[in-house]
C-alpha cells in the first residue's frame, strides 16, 4: 500500500509543508504550519492512506515520523 509522507520544516524565518515534489506555504511559527499539515494529511487518512508526519523542532532536529491513520 502506498504511503504518504509529509514534512514540516524551518526554512529561513518561516515554516513549510514539504513532501514528495511538493513544497507548500510559509507560516509564521511551526505551529500554525503543524496544523495546515494536519488538515492536509487528513484529506490523504480519509482516502484510507497512511500518512507519515516529519515534525522539524526550532532547534533543527528532524523526528521520528507519527504514523497518522
Amino acid at each position: 500500500m502506498a504511503e504518504v509522507h509529509y514534512g514540516v520544516v524551518q526554512v529561513g524565518d518561516r515554516w513549510t509543508i514539504i513532501g514528495d515534489q511538493l513544497r507548500f506555504g510559509a507560516y509564521r511559527n511551526r505551529h500554525e504550519a503543524e496544523r495546515a499539515a494536519t488538515r492536509l494529511a487528513e484529506q490523504a487518512t480519509g482516502l484510507g492512506l497512511p500518512v507519515r508526519m516529519h515534525l522539524q523542532d526550532e532547534t533543527g532536529q528532524l523526528h521520528r515520523p507519527t504514523l497518522l491513520s
